[in-house]
């Protein structure tokens, strides 16, 4: 992605197609430039953050649509820059060109996530606010909009404003007896220090434990097991609906089948698999099937075996297990009505709904949930392993100091400020950033 100049200025359009009205966002310092020569009847002293009525043109005169346009002076717009916009009707066509007038006026397509990027850029907004951006479009739960919420609000920015002026405070202090070696150690600077960084890598180890999936990329449960052990029972009873086709001859279910859900207000993607053949080997399509399956296993972040009560567990639901050892995963024992469990796992019976209610409270737990509105608040899997990272460097740190490694600490904590600047944007690189407004939409 290009770097945001005084002489680049870009346009994408902003809104869904196909809506009652379309927008098409100009950011740069030629903006009101553009904005007139595509409505030329837009009033030369026109005040800042204004409408105002005419008809749009092409680089060739001719009509477009009858828009409404809009400047916005810097500093006092989204990207901080000149901004203006053209506001119309969100059809496809008119939509696709009032944008291509304004790249045929001097205007160049924004990249994906480039206008937020330059908010960023300019520090109107800190990187997890820049982010919730992304995580608002993408939200379709409660729980995936009230997390975006709090990052927008500047809730974790805050947080890590703070921790970030704790522990510079607290290597400030340590750095100034580095600079005087020969003076013996004071033990009560030692003590307190060493009590500081304990409690701030407390405080973040707790806030990385407020972990949520982000709204781009809901977490995925796959159902595995033998085949006819009601994989497709279970997930049918789940959603409430008949999405799989099911059937008492094994081998019905050929294809993974993925299915969007709603578990205690968090968005998750249900996927269905093909059966496990232990008896004989399977062929054609339903091997291509298993193999599917397997895959989307590999990379779920819960998997659940299911067994079938009526067989009961066995070698091969013994090696099938063993398999997803490392992974995070949870026994259920289905048709519970026809044999009782034999070991520790969530007894279900798909057929008669006895269960189900049970195997959401453990799907909610193993997925590292409980009360939704207890995580409103929650970090993204980025901010998790940034602060996690810094919770242990400060632990090290801590442990160094009562030894009188003042120095070796030093970088310790040195290293835990970087990995807090990771959170907030002020330490991380192009390539990573590139990464994170990659996922963003062309128009934000």
């Amino acid at each position: 992605m290009s770097k945001p100049t005084p002489s680049d200025t870009i346009a994408a359009i902003a809104t869904g197609i196909g809506g009652g009205i379309g927008i098409v966002r100009i950011s740069g310092n030629r903006s009101e430039s553009i904005l007139k020569t595509v409505l030329p009847e837009f009033p030369n002293l026109a005040a800042s953050h204004t409408l105002h009525f005419g008809v749009a043109v092409d680089d060739k005169n001719e009509r477009i649509d009858e828009v409404l346009g809009c400047i916005m002076r810097a500093p006092r717009s989204y990207t901080s820059e000149d901004v203006a916009e053209l506001q119309g009707h969100g059809g496809a066509l008119s939509l696709a060109r009032l944008l291509q007038a304004t790249l045929a006026a001097g205007a160049r397509q924004a990249e994906p996530g480039e206008f937020t990027r330059r908010a960023f850029l300019s520090g109107r907004i800190d990187l997890t606010q820049a982010e919730a951006v992304s995580e608002l479009i993408a939200a379709r739960s409660e729980s995936s909009l009230r997390t975006a919420q709090a990052l927008q609000s500047g809730a974790l920015a805050t947080r890590m404003a703070h921790s970030r002026q704790e522990l510079v405070a607290a290597l400030g202090e340590l750095e100034g007896a580095l600079d005087f070696p020969d003076e013996d150690l004071d033990l009560p600077l030692i003590t307190e220090s060493t009590a500081r960084l304990q409690t701030l890598a407390t405080e973040l180890s707790a806030l990385a434990n407020t972990k949520q999936h982000s709204a781009l990329r809901p977490p995925e449960i796959v159902f595995v097991g033998r085949s006819n052990s009601g994989k497709s029972t279970l997930f049918n009873a789940l959603l409430e609906e008949e999405r799989a086709l099911t059937d008492a001859h094994p081998g019905t279910t050929r294809d993974a089948l993925l299915a969007d859900w709603q578990l205690h207000g968090v968005a998750v993607t249900l996927t269905d698999t093909a059966g496990e053949r232990f008896d004989d080997a399977p062929g054609g399509v339903e091997a291509r099937g298993i193999a599917l399956g397997r895959r989307h296993r590999d990379r779920a972040d819960l998997v659940v075996q299911v067994v079938d009560g009526a067989i009961g567990f066995d070698d091969d639901d013994e090696k099938l297990w063993q398999s997803l050892k490392g992974r995070n995963r949870l026994l259920v024992w289905n048709k519970c009505d026809l044999r009782a469990p034999s070991l520790s796992s969530v007894a279900t019976s798909a057929t008669v709904g006895t269960g189900l209610s049970e195997l959401r409270q453990a799907l909610t737990a193993a997925l590292g949930g409980g009360d939704p509105d207890s995580n409103a608040s929650g970090v993204l899997h980025r901010h998790a392993d940034a602060l996690g990272r810094a919770a242990t460097l400060l632990l090290e740190a801590a442990a160094l100091l009562p030894s009188g490694a003042i120095d070796v600490a030093a970088v310790a904590m040195r290293q835990a400020l970087h990995a807090i600047g990771e959170i907030s944007g002020e330490t991380l690189d192009e390539e990573v950033l590139d990464a994170i407004f990659a996922r963003f939409c062309i128009g934000k």
